[in-house]
């Protein structure tokens, strides 16, 4: 029997919507091929889809027992955990991931934003995630959602001016991402660009017109 088999049945289930259906033959699979890596992999992103955390993290561990260096499988974990609050094993992993590599520019951009989205955040913190933004940005000078990251630090530690520029510089890039055109929003409201913030809003709507809260982010600035 191949392996590729049950890959192709499991993966024609997902694409129908029959979760369970392709549960059940991964986990089939998985019996008989203990050493594929494919099958606890792909458990572990359905479960993690789900929101079935304790589930995804015990095939994530399987995954990581048969390809220790597997770096998807890390990544998703570590935002795994960082979904679950559980921060101490979400730097564990990135921190990892970051020594493994020196030229991952994806996983220091990664972490640099988790760490600026984090609502306790000490400025050591956030200069550490500044510095992380920086080496990935000189990797990838013209990456979008880098130089949004960095704009977002900047925005992070008050210094609204710098971050402006960042996003400008990301939006001429890529210039319908709703993300990056909401963080230069917030930015312009912080430099008391009213006009311009509602306009940059406006723009995130025609993208995701059922947005609230954006939308309740224009009601505001009207008020």
């Amino acid at each position: 029997e191949l392996s590729v088999g049950y890959e192709a049945l499991s993966f024609a289930y997902l694409k129908s919507g029959s979760n369970e259906k392709a549960v059940k033959i991964l986990l089939e699979a998985l019996q008989k091929f203990p050493d594929e890596v494919t099958f606890p992999y792909s458990l572990a992103t359905i479960f993690y889809d789900s929101g079935e955390f304790l589930k995804a993290e015990n095939y994530f561990h399987n995954v990581l027992s048969i390809q220790s260096d597997m770096i998807s499988a890390k990544h998703a974990l570590a935002m795994m955990y960082e979904e679950m609050n559980d921060t101490h094993r979400s730097d564990s992993l990135f921190l990892q991931m970051i020594e493994q590599d020196k030229n991952d520019a994806v996983r220091r951009n990664d972490y640099a934003y988790i760490l600026s989205e984090r609502d306790k955040i000490s400025p050591e913190e956030l200069n550490f995630a500044l510095e992380l933004a920086t080496n990935a940005l000189a990797i990838e000078p013209e990456n979008p959602a880098f130089l949004d990251t960095m704009g977002w630090i900047y925005y992070k530690l008050g210094t609204y001016k710098i971050a402006k520029e960042y996003l400008e510089k990301s939006l001429s890039i890529n210039d319908n991402n709703p993300v990056i055109l909401e963080h230069l929003g917030d930015i312009y409201l912080k430099l008391n660009k009213s006009a311009e913030a509602v306009n940059i809003y406006e723009k995130v709507l025609q993208i995701d017109s059922e947005n609230q809260f954006i939308k309740d982010k224009i009601n505001k600035i009207n008020e």
